[in-house]
């Protein structure tokens, strides 16, 4: 989803695709394995959005809080 602002939430595809164009993000998880990600978002998405992201060379929390209240 996208605002009028430009703001866009991520999902499971926009994030992978942030993930791979953020190399500090990247090399955390394995360069080589970005195609094979586990991503679970957790908590309720009302004021923020909050995703685990699992591979075998690592794992990142990702939390993308959003300028409104859904």
């Amino acid at each position: 989803m996208t605002t009028a602002e430009g703001f866009r939430v991520l999902d499971e595809k926009s994030l992978r695709e942030y993930i791979k164009a953020t190399p500090s993000l990247a090399s955390k998880l394995g360069t080589h394995e970005l195609d094979n990600l586990d991503i679970k978002e957790v908590g309720d998405g009302n004021l923020n959005f909050v995703y685990i992201i699992i591979s075998p060379s690592g794992s990142l929390v990702i939390k993308q809080a959003v300028p409104y209240i859904v």
